[in-house]
């Protein structure tokens, strides 16, 4: 993170999945009163059952070395979070979530992370099925403690997002009781989206279909003001500390630490730690990137994995446009298909294969612009 863009203006907050409310125009930072529809499950259940497929991935006999590697991914990552949920308050904590990949692997990781966090026992009967897991042994907090309702995050919204990535952050944001706070940023004001799409990559009309562009306008955005990534996280973390005593509803605590999806490969990744406080001007807050160190065929095969398949059989569901060809998500302008996916199939029809066949690190990028 190291933009260097001034701090911070107001940045436009838009009403997402479980978002806080705007009045009159002016983030409220009071908790969110949406709440998930009355069929999707507690935080807590939803916490148990995916503590239950991660620990059966987890416990399993590994039929690779791939595989064994990926079990120790998800083990340091998990140590990671039980470290930040022991040093920090819970409501302290947030996640930058977009509906990417790595956000989805590190929300997935976090879920299992609360359940042995606020349920003791869960922990220890797991601990207990798998002597030789490594998992790093923390504090917790008695089970008396009650078990949040929703999860502090933030979602730095793209000018111009897919419809797709949307749809998606919409519904895994309800179904993960994400209290989601999205922030529309605007990097580059008064420049009008345009597609970095090669000639030669354009896909054929009976090819994959693409992602439909937005065909209505995007929430109002002050065209001549610049909203970076960072002034985004300067305008959150500026409502997350405000204190109105006025306010007949409770304040969120001041958020001190927001977990991120950040990989080594990726743009200002190199150099990041478990532990890696904000700097060049960034508002102050700790990162914390528990998949760090996921290398992106780890990232599919843990995603994909058998144990971590749905009840009804169903893989876990992640953002649509991965199958179509897509291997990093941005938002329309800077966005396309990745180049060494595509194929021409047997009646000479472009095709793109689903970005879990991609397996280079150095590839991934290769559809942004």
């Amino acid at each position: 993170m190291s933009d260097d863009a001034s701090l911070p203006p107001n940045a436009p907050m838009i009403n997402g999945p479980g978002s806080r409310p705007q009045i009159d125009g002016e983030e409220d930072a009071s908790p969110s009163s949406t709440t998930a529809p009355a069929s999707v499950p507690s935080l807590e259940a939803v916490c148990a059952d995916l503590h239950g497929r991660v620990s059966a991935f987890l416990n399993k006999t590994p039929d690779s070395d791939s595989t064994r590697r990926v079990q120790e991914q998800v083990r340091i990552s998990i140590g990671v979070i039980e470290k930040a949920l022991t040093d920090y308050e819970f409501s302290s904590l947030s996640l930058s979530y977009n509906g990417g990949k790595d956000c989805l692997v590190l929300l997935i990781l976090y879920l299992y992370s609360l359940y042995s966090h606020f349920r003791p026992s869960a922990k220890l009967t797991a601990s207990s099925n798998n002597n030789n897991n490594n998992m790093t042994t923390t504090s917790t907090p008695p089970p008396s403690i009650p078990f949040p309702t929703s999860i502090p995050a933030i979602y730095a919204q793209s000018p111009d997002p897919f419809p797709a990535m949307d749809n998606f952050v919409t519904t895994s944001s309800q179904r993960y009781h994400l209290d989601l706070c999205t922030i529309r940023t605007n990097p580059r004001p008064g420049q009008h989206s345009h597609t970095h799409v090669h000639q030669s990559l354009k896909p054929s009309p009976l090819s994959h279909s693409d992602p439909p562009l937005p065909s209505t306008p995007p929430p109002p955005v002050d065209a001549t003001k610049r909203v970076t990534i960072r002034d985004a996280f300067a305008t959150y973390l500026s409502a997350s500390s405000s204190n109105d005593a006025s306010s007949t509803r409770p304040l969120p605590n001041k958020i001190l630490a927001i977990f991120v999806g950040t990989r080594r490969t990726d743009p200002h990744g190199s150099n990041l730690t478990h532990f890696d406080r904000t700097d060049h001007g960034w508002p102050d807050f700790m990162r914390i990137p528990p998949v760090i160190d996921w290398r992106l065929s780890e990232i599919w095969l843990f995603l994909r994995a058998e144990e971590l398949k749905e009840a009804d059989g169903k893989p876990l569901e992640y953002c649509e446009m991965y199958d179509e060809g897509y291997t990093s998500l941005g938002g329309v302008g800077d966005t396309v298909r990745n180049p060494r996916l595509r194929y021409v199939d047997e009646d000479g029809r472009e095709r793109y294969r689903p970005a879990y066949q991609l397996t280079e690190d150095g590839d991934e990028r290769l559809g942004r612009g």
